[in-house]
C-alpha cells in the first residue's frame, strides 16, 4: 500500500504544538487556493498570517498533516474542518485521540516510525527509558530502509516523539504518557476514547485494509494493530463495537465462530457530527 506519509525527520527537532497548528489550520482555512501556490508563496503567507518562526512553520503543517487534519496537498480534511469548527484548540480529548490515530495508524500518514514505538512500546503496565526509543528508532530505519541515521538526529527524534505525548502543548489530554521519573517512563491508564471518535478511525481503517470486504473477523481488530493504537482490550472493544451497533454503524456476529464485525456505513463525517455533539 502506497500512501503518502511523513518522513523521519519532518519535524525539525520540534514536538507537535497543537497552538501553532491552529494557526497553520486557520491560515489554509482563509485562504483556499493555498493548495495551489509554489512552496515559496506558501512560507510567505504562513509567515505574513501566523506568529511561527521558520522552523515551525516547515515543521508544524507536517504534524498537521501527520495528525489528519491537513492533506499533504495542504487542503482540510473532514475531520480537519470539523475540529477547526467545533474544537479550534485541538483541546478535547476525541480530536486529540483521532490526532494520535493518524500519526500512529500503520497506513499513515504518519512517519512509519511513529507506528512502530507505538505498537512496540505503548501497551498498559508499559516501562521504558528515552535510550530504548532512540535504539527502536535506529533499529526500526536500518531494518526497513537499511540507513544508519546520525546519533544527534535519532535522539531528536526520540525527543519530539515523546513530548507530544508529555507536553501540555501536546497530545496530553491522552494522559497515558506523563513526564518520566528518573529518566523512566511508565504508561499510565489512557484516557477513554470516546465512542464516536473510535467509530470514525474505524472507517478509516477499514477503508485502508479491507476497501472491497463487508465483514472481517472479530479476532482481526482484537489482536491486530488497530486495537493497539488505542491501548483498548478485549471488554472496551466489545463495548465500543455495541455502541456503533446501536447507532447502525456496525452489526457484530457471534452466533456461531468465526465472530464477525459486518460495516453497515461507510460514511464517517455524521459521526464526526456526533463526536462535537453536532448532529
Amino acid at each position: 500500500m502506497i500512501n503518502d506519509r511523513l518522513s523521519t525527520h519532518f519535524h525539525e527537532k520540534f514536538s507537535l504544538s497543537r497552538q501553532a497548528i491552529y494557526q497553520i489550520i486557520k491560515t489554509v482555512d482563509n485562504y483556499p487556493n493555498i493548495s495551489k501556490m509554489s512552496k515559496k508563496e506558501r512560507v510567505d503567507l504562513f509567515q505574513s498570517q501566523t506568529s511561527l518562526g521558520p522552523n515551525y512553520i516547515r515543521s508544524m503543517p507536517q504534524y498537521a498533516s501527520g495528525s489528519g487534519l491537513l492533506t499533504f496537498t495542504n487542503a482540510l480534511t473532514k475531520f480537519g474542518q470539523c475540529a477547526l469548527r467545533y474544537d479550534p484548540l485541538f483541546d478535547q480529548v476525541g480530536t486529540q485521540w483521532l490526532m494520535h490515530y493518524h500519526l500512529s495508524a500503520p497506513h499513515g500518514p504518519g512517519a512509519p516510525f511513529w507506528h512502530e514505538l507505538i505498537s512496540k512500546r505503548f501497551y498498559r503496565g508499559s516501562t521504558f527509558f528515552k535510550e530504548d526509543i532512540v535504539n527502536d528508532i535506529g533499529n526500526f530505519i536500518w531494518e526497513t530502509d537499511k540507513k544508519i541515521l546520525a546519533t544527534e538526529g535519532v535522539k531528536s527524534t526520540a525527543t519530539i516523539f515523546l513530548g507530544t505525548y508529555t507536553k501540555p502543548e501536546g497530545l496530553e489530554k491522552l494522559n497515558f504518557l506523563p513526564e518520566p521519573k528518573n529518566e523512566r517512563y511508565s504508561l499510565k491508564e489512557p484516557a477513554q476514547i470516546p465512542v464516536w471518535a473510535f467509530g470514525y478511525a474505524l472507517l478509516d481503517y477499514w477503508s485502508a485494509y479491507y476497501p472491497d470486504r463487508i465483514s472481517v473477523g472479530l479476532d482481526t481488530l482484537q489482536e491486530g494493530d488497530f486495537a493497539k493504537i488505542f491501548m483498548i482490550g478485549k471488554t472496551e472493544l466489545d463495548n465500543m463495537l455495541q455502541a456503533l451497533q446501536e447507532a447502525h454503524y456496525v452489526e457484530v456476529q457471534r452466533s456461531a465462530p468465526p465472530h464477525q464485525i459486518y460495516l453497515l456505513r461507510p460514511d464517517g463525517e455524521p459521526l464526526l457530527e456526533k463526536l462535537y455533539g453536532a448532529d
